[in-house]
């Protein structure tokens, strides 16, 4: 007797597969750094921080993102070099900055961490690393 293949067949799986990314595509939006699952309008940072000009939004406000901190953004590997080139960039930025400009020095520092947590948990979840 012939036993089942554990995949089943492609065909049969393909259809509630489309049919469950067709009902989610509309919540995901891609960018450069993250993907946003833009799926409670309410809980997404960007608008939080828009404040009133964000009442009735229907999609997240790219340019506001902050990805470290909102619960609907993901990381993947293919983010990994804009976080990279960002840390990098800032890097070389704080060493330039003198001592009379502490305050900024401190700013930046605090972005620097932030991506730097970012790239650690892309290189934890996806086994990427530099």
């Amino acid at each position: 007797m012939r036993r089942p293949s554990r995949g089943g067949n492609p065909a049969a799986l393909r259809r509630p597969l489309t049919n469950l990314l067709a009902k989610r595509t509309k919540s995901l939006h891609l960018g450069p750094a993250n993907h946003c699952w833009f799926l409670d309008p309410s809980k997404a940072l960007c608008l939080k921080l828009a404040g009133a000009h964000a009442r009735g939004a229907t999609e997240p406000l790219i340019g506001m993102c902050d990805s470290a901190r909102c619960p609907q953004a993901t990381h993947r590997a293919g983010h990994r070099p804009v976080w990279a080139a960002s840390a990098e960039r800032k890097k070389v930025f704080i060493a330039t900055i003198g001592r009379a400009q502490r305050t900024e020095k401190m700013r930046l520092s605090g972005e620097l961490a932030r991506d730097e947590r970012v790239l650690a948990e892309i290189d934890a979840r996806c086994g990427t690393g530099a």
